[in-house]
């Protein structure tokens, strides 16, 4: 037995020191979910610094919405200790590897034998798709963890008999699915057969309430800390991710595929093959198995069946999602191999043999590289194929080399948007402005991706800024958009200050439905039918460059003459400055979106730029804030002639309906006091002017 926790150890040791070593290596940067895991860990770490647990528990409850929030508080100790970074975050992993390896070796000890045990781990722990998950910031491999650390301890409760372990699943449970939604659906079947067991077992009388409450009460507890704020939306999203709209965007070609992906890339085809053929060979050479035996199967059949048919019933054939799965297929190979071992050394050389060409994939896929400057070379060493199957790859998925791909130094991108975007005015008296007109205080400035590339994407953006705090707020034309006229909506609904694009980026490698109205944004831009001008371009390699436009509200010079160019809706108003109002147009360009079109002159020199202020109330309900520079500070006041006229447009996004009216008024920039009127007289004294734009 000793000899079995030595082993056990060293093993969890070296692929410890395997998972540090390929994340020192590797220097590709997050690309999607784990990015915006690794953005709110950040957040939550922040705002425990900054201000205490009370503003983190505010920031955990209304965090993701969409997904459960624990796997970004797991890395908060390591923060601590050793300071905020991506490989800092991954130490989490090490967390999760710590109890798979434990546990697992306690379940299968239980139900074989320790030598069993140890294959087991083994097996689980070089399979392609949990080592590869071990070394990203995402979900699945942890919930692999807990997985099996709640399938140990329902074995251990002798059918739900032990109140402290009945209490201690009921923690696993609410922290399963403060990991994941799908939690339970890992862990139903084992649990369903013990309920299945005890009813028929004629040691006692059932009396399942209580063992059943011992095990609600406090998973029901710990997950509502999340789910009683968010339980519609994540339902909603888990359901539509896996049988939905959003799942059929992972279709990846079917059932098929999956099942290829699967073999390739979830065990490795070793694995699978010897899965099959340890498992053939133990029918037909053994008798009928004994009673134990065959509860044994029947377990990780309970385990392994329902969510896998959960799974291929599934329209989502993203493979990480079935990384809890795999334990059960290693209990079941290393089960098979002691079967046909019989004796201890004929088990260890099976494992071993068994064992040796999915280590070579590991090893290759942690170490392989590092001779060669951290760099991998998939077109120089193609895959190792045969038919359908591969033998060897560089790259499997989430299981690949080491290596430097993606290390475009995103954060100059950051860098450029914060040196283009003017910045809020800070004043306490504006705020209180417009919190006085319902608008809360001003926000950061919005950024809309028109490129969703692994390595330039809203959510690597808005990871990186979490650790710069620029105000800016990172988000994409839309999920899976297929629409340019949805796109543009959502780009005029936001505000949006910032729009970046793609240039010499290869359309390979795009993700196709995270792309579709990349081009059609192009094409609106260069043709100029969007309020939005190039401001700069960033290389981020000799090829590719962050393309960056910024919103210009359109203004044209028109006469000094009165006549023909004025404005639809005359309204003059002068300010206390000299800066005077003329007018207004209002333009219904759709059911969605309209422009606005303020004509300003000066009588004489104004010395000073102004900031516009127009907030929009639908039916008495603010719906939207406008803000810009007085011709969009492209052209100073000061270097106005006097009597000439600016038309400045803006596009704003106001679904018709109801009565729209606005109020505009005038600030200093830099100051936060309204500009008071001067003309006309029931004006005076008074610094807003009202608009009234649609409606009765």
């Amino acid at each position: 037995m000793t000899r079995a926790w030595i082993v056990l150890t060293a093993l969890t040791v070296l692929l410890v020191a395997g998972n540090l070593a390929f994340n020192r290596a590797d220097h590709r940067p997050p690309t999607y979910d784990d990015a915006w895991f690794l953005e709110n860990s950040l957040i939550f770490h922040h705002r425990l610094a900054e201000g205490g647990l009370r503003s983190l528990a505010s920031a955990y409850v209304t965090s993701f919405g969409t997904k459960a929030p624990l796997l970004s508080l797991v890395p908060l100790p390591f923060y601590v200790v050793f300071g905020t970074g991506p490989r800092v975050a991954l130490l989490a992993n090490v967390l999760f590897l710590v109890i798979a390896n434990l546990f697992l070796f306690l379940l299968v000890r239980r139900l074989y034998s320790p030598g069993t045990a140890l294959a087991a781990v083994l097996f689980f722990q070089t399979m392609p798709l949990a080592y590869g998950l071990s070394r990203v910031f995402m979900a699945d491999y942890g919930l692999a963890a807990l997985t099996i650390a709640w399938l140990y301890a329902l074995e251990a409760s002798d059918q739900l008999r032990s109140g402290p372990v009945n209490l201690f699943l009921g923690i696993l449970l609410g922290l399963g699915l403060l990991l994941k939604v799908s939690f339970p659906a890992f862990v139903v079947g084992p649990l369903l057969l013990v309920l299945w067991e005890r009813r028929r077992d004629p040691g006692g009388p059932p009396r399942l309430l209580p063992a059943l409450l011992t095990l609600a009460v406090p998973a029901v507890l710990l997950a509502a800390t999340w789910y009683a704020f968010n339980w519609r939306t994540i339902l909603h999203y888990a359901w539509a991710g896996a049988y939905g709209e959003i799942g059929r965007q992972y279709g990846f070609g079917g059932f098929g595929h999956w099942l290829e992906l699967l073999i390739n890339r979830g065990t490795s085809v070793y694995y699978a093959a010897a899965l099959v053929l340890f498992g053939a060979a133990g029918l037909v050479a053994g008798a009928r198995p004994p009673r134990e035996v065959r509860r044994r199967a029947w377990f990780c059949a309970a385990w392994l069946v329902p969510p896998l048919l959960a799974a291929a019933a599934s329209s989502n054939r993203e493979i990480r999602l079935v990384v809890p799965l795999l334990p059960p297929l290693a209990v079941l190979l290393a089960a098979a191999v002691a079967r046909l071992g019989r004796r201890p050394a004929i088990q260890i050389a099976l494992t071993i043999l068994v064992a040796l060409p999915p280590l070579r994939l590991y090893a290759e896929h942690t170490y392989g590289p590092l001779a060669t400057g951290g760099h991998s070379h998939p077109d120089h060493d193609p895959p190792v194929e045969w038919g359908p199957f591969v033998l060897f790859s560089r790259d499997l998925g989430w299981a690949r080399c080491p290596d430097s791909n993606g290390n475009w130094d995103q954060q100059r991108v950051l860098e450029a948007l914060y040196a283009l975007a003017p910045q809020w005015p800070a004043d306490d008296a504006l705020q209180r402005l417009l919190a006085a007109e319902g608008i809360p205080a001003l926000g950061p400035y919005y950024v809309v991706m028109g490129v969703e590339h692994p390595y330039l994407n809203a959510n690597l953006l808005s990871y990186l800024n979490a650790y710069r705090h620029y105000p800016l707020a990172f988000t994409s034309a839309g999920y899976a958009e297929a629409s340019v006229e949805r796109a543009l909506e959502r780009i005029y609904q936001l505000n949006a200050r910032f729009l970046v694009l793609g240039e010499g980026i290869s359309q390979t490698d795009l993700p196709g439905f995270l792309n579709q109205v990349n081009d059609a944004l192009q094409t609106h831009l260069e043709r100029g039918e969007m309020p939005y001008r190039l401001r700069a371009k960033v290389s981020l390699t000799h090829d590719i460059k962050a393309v960056l436009y910024e919103r210009a509200d359109s203004w044209t010079h028109l006469s000094a003459e009165a006549g023909s160019g004025g404005p639809s809706h005359a309204l003059p108003v002068r300010f206390a400055s000299g800066l005077q109002l003329l007018g207004y147009d209002w333009t219904r360009r759709s059911d969605q979106v309209a422009s606005l079109s303020y004509y300003w002159t000066v009588p004489h020199a104004v010395l000073e730029n102004y900031r516009a202020f127009t907030v929009f109330r639908r039916n008495g309900h603010v719906v939207g804030l406008q803000e810009g520079f007085v011709g969009g500070a492209r052209d100073p006041l000061f270097d106005w002639k006097p009597g000439e006229v600016v038309k400045q447009t803006a596009i704003i996004f106001a679904p018709a309906g109801g009565k729209l009216e606005a109020r505009m008024w005038l600030a200093p920039w830099g100051l936060g006091e309204r500009h008071q009127i001067a003309i006309p007289h029931e004006l005076i004294h008074e610094s807003v002017v009202p608009l009234r734009l649609e409606g009765e």
